[in-house]
């Protein structure tokens, strides 16, 4: 578990979550055949697609984490499909907490970028914790314009967090100030 993820035991864990990627992906493809046809599934005589839920399959969480989201997203479900399109993740609404959260489809290299890009398509920020942790090398997973527009978000957050730091520091530093004052007016009484 770090700062911005918990530890799911998806195979022991799965029933008391609902996949709300999937879910957003299955009425995608069903009301929009021919993008799951651009993807190397076919469609039936009844212009359905063949095997929808082995196309589903891709979107079945595999690591052992979930990243808990702010926001509702079920709100516009467009950027639900959109973070299932353009990232290896879905989300995850656990009902016994009325929490969501982003969960990875893929696993075996650093996909960090994929988690920041999630974050940014749902919530518009990155939480700090995982902008420390984003791999830094271009297009490592996420790719094109998306890439520069998620390291754009993370350099536009960290200036902000940054500026907030600067005046904590100002503030912590005027405290301490006053209480050397303080204590040393309080020697001379």
């Amino acid at each position: 578990m770090s700062e911005y993820s918990i530890n799911v035991d998806w195979q022991e864990e799965y029933e008391k979550w609902q996949n709300i990627g999937q879910d957003a992906m299955r009425e995608f493809f069903e009301a929009n055949p021919k993008e799951a046809e651009a993807e190397g599934y076919d469609l039936d005589e009844d212009g359905e697609v063949k095997y929808l839920d082995e196309l589903l399959d891709h979107w079945q969480p595999m690591m052992n984490y979930a990243y808990p989201l702010v926001c509702d997203p079920t709100r516009d479900m467009d950027k639900i499909v959109k973070v299932c399109r353009e990232t290896c993740l879905t989300v995850m609404y656990k009902e016994e907490d009325d929490t969501y959260y982003l969960a990875l489809c893929g696993g075996g290299m650093d996909l960090s970028q994929d988690i920041a890009r999630a974050y940014q398509i749902l919530e518009n920020w990155i939480p700090i914790s995982l902008m420390r942790e984003v791999s830094k090398q271009p297009e490592l997973s996420v790719h094109g314009e998306a890439w520069l527009e998620m390291a754009q978000q993370i350099k536009k957050q960290l200036n902000m967090n940054i500026d907030q730091l600067q005046l904590d520091l100002k503030q912590w530093d005027m405290s301490i100030s006053e209480f050397k004052k303080r204590k040393a007016a309080a020697k001379c009484q």
